[in-house]
């Protein structure tokens, strides 16, 4: 009997099943949240990388050639102004030196002979005339001489630091060739970067950035834009620009890797949404969904522009939307129904 039973029983409920409808795929409903379109103005960050450097770096050489007598220092070193970094064999520069003296003093008394017969009408007033020519061209020899003397030696025009050391003693090296890269050790440094010609335009000087370091993760260094050059850089086709970088009393060196990003003052129009706005990004590209009159989920394609915490910058939505999908979008399809939750 009780086996009877259990077979009516489910004799119905298989025919229960049978006769419940299938609800069609079409008809299935999202809740979702929408947010209004908020239209505004923002300042989209030039994005870029570059290289610490001192404030002020200068090449450091002797006025004459020679041979290096002596150095100092070496590279790494940190050297106060004044300091004595390096200075050449003065064996011939002295002796251009005493030539020099010696050819001012004959002229000199040849000038004075020469004066004193003019005086006595003994000597032509020509005479006289090229006397003192000759004085004065012994006297410009001897202060050549000295001026050169006094710049074959190296001393440190500011407070800093030795960069590069590109001599060593006993080398020759001729005038004007560097010797040391020296950096003054300033208040304040520079970021070199260089810009492509897309945001050179959109950056001047004034403009504020933005600087983190390798060595100190997790710290925003403040900088600004001081200089934009005007003509690019045939090696790589980029605009170098130098950023005036505060280290706030940070331990720095040149060369640090800094990652750069800088704020135009011009403002550019965007729409701005959440960024759980935006789905299937990839790179500037995205999608973001709107509901239509029918509840029906319709998705867009949109330009990507900035990203600002929890904000993002796009462009491309269609007009006539008011309103788009800011929750509930990782459950959504193009032409899904969707049940608004205000």
């Amino acid at each position: 009997m009780k086996k009877i039973k259990f077979f009516w029983l489910l004799i119905l409920l298989l025919a229960a099943c049978h006769d419940a409808p299938v609800k069609p795929a079409g008809e299935e409903t999202t809740r979702v949240r929408v947010v209004r379109i908020s239209p505004g103005g923002i300042s989209v960050p030039v994005h870029t990388s570059g290289i610490l450097a001192s404030s002020d770096e200068m090449k450091l050489s002797f006025k004459t050639g020679g041979i290096v007598a002596k150095i100092s220092i070496k590279e790494g070193d940190k050297v106060k102004k004044g300091n004595n970094l390096a200075s050449l064999n003065l064996s011939e520069i002295t002796a251009n030196v005493n030539l020099a003296k010696n050819g001012y003093e004959k002229a000199y008394r040849d000038w004075t002979r020469v004066k004193n017969l003019y005086s006595d009408t003994v000597a032509t007033l020509e005479q006289y005339q090229n006397a003192t020519t000759a004085v004065e061209m012994a006297k410009s020899n001897l202060e050549i001489a000295r001026f050169n003397l006094a710049h074959s030696i190296i001393n440190a025009p500011d407070d800093g630091v030795i960069l590069k050391q590109l001599v060593k003693e006993n080398e020759i090296v001729s005038a004007g060739y560097p010797v040391f890269l020296f950096g003054s050790t300033g208040k304040y440094w520079k970021v070199r970067c260089g810009l492509p010609d897309r945001d050179i335009v959109r950056v001047n000087p004034g403009d504020s950035a933005s600087v983190k370091l390798d060595a100190y993760p997790g710290i925003n260094f403040s900088a600004f834009v001081e200089q934009i050059s005007e003509m690019s850089n045939p090696m790589t086709g980029t605009y170098e620009t130098e950023l005036n970088f505060n280290g706030m009393g940070r331990r720095l060196a040149s060369g640090f890797i800094a990652a750069v990003d800088i704020y135009p003052e011009e403002m550019e129009k965007f729409i701005k949404l959440p960024v759980g706005a935006v789905v299937d990004a990839d790179g500037k590209e995205g999608f973001v969904y709107a509901v239509n009159d029918s509840g029906t989920a319709v998705k867009y394609k949109i330009e990507i522009k900035a990203i600002s915490g929890s904000e993002i910058a796009v462009k491309g939505i269609p007009a006539g939307i008011n309103e788009v999908i800011s929750e509930g979008t990782a459950y959504l399809r193009d032409g899904m129904r969707v049940k608004i939750i205000r």
